[in-house]
């Protein structure tokens, strides 16, 4: 298994590789007027435009700020906006800790991942998307 390490705030997220399609450094995010909380804002992407996700709202993580980077994801029809795509790792399923029972209200974590001093929140992008999108969908926060 092979995971995209990414950066928000002093949170470290991992996502699956085959979740993501590309990562664009530092884009050039356009802030759409009257967004509610949630969407970055959308960024042109092969022609079309694709609406950004701000995750730190749906997981409740303050960000440190800099030009960041934006996840497009496979199969889901919207990128993720991270502050750093810092590594990859490679790991095996057996490394992957099981999440404590109702830790995860949003029902997107697929377990926690550790290196060295390091834990991070492994992810399931296509969930995280989902439930940033619905929140959308009812104009409400998490």
């Amino acid at each position: 298994m092979r995971v995209i390490i990414t950066r928000i705030g002093r949170e470290l997220i991992a996502l699956d590789v085959a979740s993501v399609t590309e990562v664009i450094d530092a884009p050039e995010v356009a802030a759409l007027p009257l967004s509610p909380r949630g969407l970055a804002g959308q960024i042109a992407y092969r022609g079309a435009f694709l609406p950004v996700l701000d995750p730190a709202v749906l997981l409740g993580v303050a960000r440190e700020g800099g030009t960041g980077a934006v996840l497009v994801l496979a199969g889901a029809p919207a990128a993720l906006w991270v502050d750093d795509a810092e590594d990859v790792w490679a790991m095996e399923e057996s490394e992957v800790r099981i999440v404590p029972s109702g830790s995860d209200t949003l029902g997107v974590l697929r377990g926690l991942l550790s290196r060295g001093t390091d834990v991070v929140a492994h992810v399931d992008a296509g969930a995280l998307a989902a439930a940033a999108l619905a929140t959308l969908r009812q104009g409400s926060e998490p």
